[in-house]
């Protein structure tokens, strides 16, 4: 059996384009896969620009805060120390029970009302820590205003 020179010419045609299809099959395969992972790239790329921002936003939003509560601190720590030396004097509204109507008082001349410095020291210690409290307070609403949308 000899085979004619026209079949062998179109068997080989045959298959050179039964090549052709399956080739360019892989080759649209490749392409989709590539277009589909270019697109995931461009996508977690534009997620990563975001959370930059988002980031340097925070940043931002936490060095004024920080900046805040340690001008509040200084604050405290001044008037602190203005009342240990004695330069101020911490004053707190008070009112005294009256004694009996025809009773005299003992002490007209006595000096005015002290707070003991354990006090005093517990009213700024006080202060400072409901200057921070609200001052992270601040800070969380400002955080969720922001970020949590």
């Amino acid at each position: 059996m000899k085979l004619s020179p026209h079949f062998l010419s179109l068997g080989l045609a045959m298959l050179s384009i039964l090549l052709i299809f399956y080739y360019h099959g892989k080759y649209t395969e490749q392409l989709n896969k590539a277009v589909q992972l270019q697109s995931e790239l461009l996508e977690q790329q534009n997620e990563i620009v975001n959370q930059q921002e988002r980031i340097r936003l925070l940043s931002e939003l936490d060095n004024q805060h920080t900046k805040e509560l340690a001008h509040a601190k200084s604050e405290i720590d001044v008037l602190r120390n203005d009342v240990a030396a004695g330069h101020r004097r911490l004053r707190i509204a008070a009112t005294c029970n009256q004694g009996k109507a025809g009773s005299s008082s003992g002490m007209d001349d006595a000096a005015s009302p002290r707070l003991e410095d354990s006090a005093i020291r517990d009213y700024f210690t006080l202060t400072e820590r409901v200057t921070t409290m609200q001052a992270q307070l601040e800070g969380l609403q400002d955080y969720i205003k922001t970020q949590c949308q």
